[in-house]
């Protein structure tokens, strides 16, 4: 099926993943209604939300998703045919202090958007971002054993997603991604180990004491790094060609070293890089498996030397604004 001029309303649109969503599917040719909980206090309209992210043509939107009434009232206007649920709250750390929040915000504020859909009879396909960080359901009378309430708190949600689908007949998918990279405003490791970069760089052309050592905990732990546009066009093939009620790893299925990606950013950057390596023992995630949206069509196509040129490259125009 195609989604060219379809109506997709994308949560969380003023995120890291949001802001590449809304650029990618507008470039699609799909009609984007962006969807944020705030707008920056400085800017007194919403249309002005997030401008310098979105195109022209997306239509921004404030909605908080906590509130059944105001979803409700966003999906009876919208009207979507699809919809990409990226919102969420996702540190592992504050879970701890806030496990509620956690769970009104990634599970219940599903249920909610998943219930709106069903009053207004929308026949939307509905694609909810999971996480790797979630627990497998034990197959006995056992306790289940999360790990964090945040990960407590995305099984919760996408077991919730696969449910409504079942019991009312809305086509829901879980889409699972690996550590996505790229231009943006992430907080990951790659936008650490960019503005440190970045920081290193400034200081040698201003002839100052470069800072101090970027610490990485290891050179030995792997992780799964995809590119954050191949994961938009993973998305798109799941719109398109994903089974209601499916849950697809998105991800490269290749681990890569942090002293791997530690020497990329040093090769790329302009200035030398220096590192102060942990002798951390903490165990790589196994690879996932991404065959499920392989035999669909899709495959990664970004390399990670070219997102960190890109990473750089954003990071060096920023800090020159």
């Amino acid at each position: 099926m195609s989604i060219q001029g379809k109506r997709l309303l994308i949560t969380g649109a003023g995120g890291f993943c949001g802001e590449h969503a809304c650029r990618y599917f507008a470039a699609q040719g799909m009609q984007v209604t962006a969807v944020v909980r705030k707008r920056y206090p400085s800017q007194a309209r919403v249309e002005d939300s997030y401008r310098l992210a979105w195109p022209s043509s997306v239509e921004g939107r404030l909605c908080e998703l906590t509130d059944r009434g105001q979803v409700q009232k966003l999906i009876h206007s919208v009207k979507p045919d699809y919809v990409l649920h990226l919102a969420g709250l996702n540190a592992v750390g504050p879970s701890w202090e806030m496990p509620l929040n956690f769970l009104e915000t990634n599970a219940m504020a599903t249920a909610y958007l998943l219930e709106a859909i069903r009053i207004a009879g929308c026949s939307s396909r509905v694609l909810v971002a999971g996480s790797m960080l979630g627990f497998k359901l034990p197959r006995s009378n056992r306790a289940p054993k999360p790990a964090h309430p945040y990960g407590m708190s995305k099984t919760l949600q996408a077991l919730l997603a696969q449910c409504w689908g079942e019991l009312y007949g809305i086509e829901v998918m879980v889409g699972v991604p690996s550590n996505l990279v790229g231009p943006g405003r992430s907080t990951g490791l790659y936008s650490l180990l960019a503005d440190y970069a970045i920081a290193c760089e400034r200081a040698q052309l201003a002839g100052d004491r470069p800072p101090a050592p970027f610490r990485l905990s290891s050179r030995n732990e792997r992780r799964d790094f995809l590119d954050v546009r191949d994961a938009m066009a993973a998305y798109e093939t799941m719109m398109e060609k994903g089974a209601p009620g499916g849950v697809y790893p998105i991800a490269s299925g290749k681990l890569v070293t942090l002293g791997e990606t530690a020497d990329l950013f040093a090769e790329l950057s302009l200035s030398p890089l220096q590192f102060e390596v942990g002798d951390s023992k903490a165990p790589s995630p196994a690879p996932a498996d991404p065959s499920q949206l392989q035999a669909l069509g899709w495959r990664p196509r970004i390399k990670l030397k070219d997102t960190v040129r890109d990473l750089l490259l954003h990071r060096r125009l920023q800090s020159m604004a």
